[in-house]
């Protein structure tokens, strides 16, 4: 069921319950009033008896009946006289219309107040009041019901009218309110459906409005330059690395196909060969894992938490020890705590002191410093010339003078995007004396 129809259903059944709620407490309150006026014609009609009996000085004669007793119809009232001992005096032909109850005697008897009933009295519904008229005796006055009755189901009915045409106008204004005020989501619905079939991320949602609405609008097209962009690093990524693993993988063509065209080759010239096969090797790999690094930082971040930069950046150390034995690696590191992804974060720094060992002098040194959020990496080599240092963070970008350094390219771009994935920067400027200064910043707390 579309929203729209939902909208509509709720609206209407919201008005339908108001207006029955209405419309019952109007009811009652009407059919109350009349019968209350039911009950005052009966009053000032049981207060003419009680006036005419008492102009009787010498008593009310037995079985006397009050004047108008004899008229019961549907717009006539009646009125007998009922004894304490069960007794009815009645107009000829009248004879216990009403009948006689054993309350009513206790009336009479004085042993009970004046009391309203309900009853039909000849095939018509009638309001019935008793009440004492002297000891021994109560008067019973009939009223017809049938013109309470039938404006009663006048009413009814008006009420039942008006209540309909209120529902039906009021699902006829929330479908026009619905269709007005949803349809930024039906537009919203149609392009990510045109989005879904054509994989056009260009289209967006022309939606200016100050609510939740325009908010869901605006939330989509900022999803939608989100997935563009990250489309477009995509191919991109994958668009350099096809151009980056061409040249290695067409080299180490070469030499397989040297190898296999002449199995008599020399064995310092086969193993010459070899040689560089797994150097072309271990190159792929390297391209291979920095790509997949790379392709790591583009999916949806991984879990935060509260890391020592201080302790992530001595484990980075520890691993660059390894693999550049003969470089001297001098080290301040102070204690220091952001929020990330420790294993990312120990990545970056390796990476740093891996491309500084590697463009520094073979013995380095290397210094490594940590202070207050920022880690610093300085290198002793030639240093990064002024027109390439804001470059050499791009993917597989490689400064002139470097590009007979084997390396995929790729190292500082994923530096960069580690530090801007937890809120930081990473930046290339030349240091005093010659070399580089690396600086990884991020947010501290």
């Amino acid at each position: 069921m579309k929203l729209r129809t939902r909208f509509t259903i709720a609206v209407a059944a919201a008005v339908a319950v108001a207006t029955m709620a209405v419309a019952a407490v109007a009811f009652l309150v009407v059919r109350t009033d009349l019968r209350n006026q039911v009950q005052q014609q009966l009053a000032s009609r049981a207060g003419g008896v009680v006036h005419d009996a008492a102009r009787m000085r010498d008593g009310i004669p037995v079985r006397w009946v009050p004047p108008h007793s004899d008229r019961f119809g549907d717009s006539s009232p009646y009125t007998q006289i009922v004894t304490a001992n069960g007794q009815v005096w009645a107009a000829a032909g009248f004879q216990g219309l009403l009948g006689v109850t054993s309350t009513a005697e206790e009336v009479a008897a004085g042993a009970h107040s004046p009391y309203y009933y309900d009853t039909t009295v000849g095939g018509v519904r009638a309001m019935v009041l008793v009440f004492p008229l002297r000891s021994g005796l109560a008067v019973e006055v009939a009223e017809p019901l049938d013109s309470v009755d039938s404006e009663l189901t006048s009413i009814g009915a008006t009420l039942i009218l008006v209540s309909a045409i209120g529902v039906g106008l009021a699902a006829l204004v929330g479908w026009g309110v619905a269709r007005t005020g949803l349809s930024p989501v039906a537009r919203l619905a149609a392009v990510t459906e045109e989005v879904t079939v054509t994989g056009n991320l260009s289209r967006g949602v022309d939606v200016h409005r100050p609510d939740e609405l325009g908010r869901l609008a605006a939330s989509f097209n900022r999803m939608l330059a989100a997935l563009r962009r990250s489309v477009a690093a995509q191919r991109q990524l994958v668009g350099d690395a096809s151009h980056e693993l061409r040249t290695p993988l067409t080299s180490m063509r070469v030499n397989v196909d040297l190898l296999a065209s002449d199995p008599d080759l020399p064995a310092a010239e086969r193993q010459e060969i070899l040689d560089r096969v797994a150097d072309q090797v271990a190159e792929l790999s390297g391209l291979v894992s920095s790509v997949t690094e790379l392709a790591r930082g583009e999916t949806p971040a991984q879990a935060r938490e509260d890391v020592k930069l201080h302790e992530v950046a001595a484990d980075a150390l520890e691993g660059a020890r390894r693999d550049w034995p003969r470089t001297e690696f001098r080290v301040s590191l102070r204690p220091c705590m952001v929020t990330g992804n420790a294993e990312r974060l120990r990545v970056a720094i390796r990476n740093l002191l891996d491309n500084a060992a590697k463009f520094g002098p073979p013995s380095g040194p290397v210094d490594l410093w940590l202070s207050e959020g920022e880690l610093i990496v300085r290198d002793y080599g030639p240093g990064i010339p002024l027109e390439d240092q804001n470059r050499v963070f791009d993917r597989f970008y490689r400064a002139t003078a470097d590009r007979s350094v084997p390396g995929s390219g790729l190292g500082l771009a994923i530096v960069r995007q580690i530090a801007h994935a937890h809120g930081g920067t990473a930046a290339a400027e030349a240091a005093p004396g010659g070399g580089t200064l690396m600086r990884l910043r991020l947010p501290v707390f």
